[in-house]
């Protein structure tokens, strides 16, 4: 995984990291890594980036008999599904458009707002 480029943070919406590169000559996540002890080389982390991306960094687990994997953040379980991908899909539209779509609020008339009334009624 590329530290600047690749999505690779469990917060926010880039999931990168926040702190800018400046002179930085790291560029993978392995770097951060010491390699004796299998560990975060906290030093290092702490020294490369702004304390909330440190923290973060600092949390997530290592596991030298994992492989990395993909996940998928928009589901807990990591692992992408089509269900997922519609609420997200709908979470954008619906935030492009201005209308909150889990409200189970009567909005009859007005465009863009879904009229779950209709559907609770059935």
């Amino acid at each position: 995984m590329r530290i600047w480029e690749d999505p690779w943070l469990p917060k926010g919406i880039t999931r990168k990291p926040i702190t800018p590169r400046g002179a930085s000559l790291l560029t993978k996540v392995n770097e951060l890594i010491n390699p004796v002890i299998g560990e975060w080389d906290e030093q290092l982390v702490n020294d490369s980036f702004w304390p909330q991306d440190a923290e973060e960094i600092l949390r997530i687990p290592i596991d030298e008999h994992m492989e990395d994997w993909p996940a998928w953040h928009f589901d807990a379980t990591g692992l992408f599904s089509v269900k997922s991908a519609y609420k997200l899909a709908v979470t954008i539209r619906d935030a492009n458009r201005g209308v909150d779509a889990s409200s189970s609020k009567n909005e009859v008339g007005e465009e863009g707002h879904f009229n779950w009334l209709k559907i609770w009624q059935l």
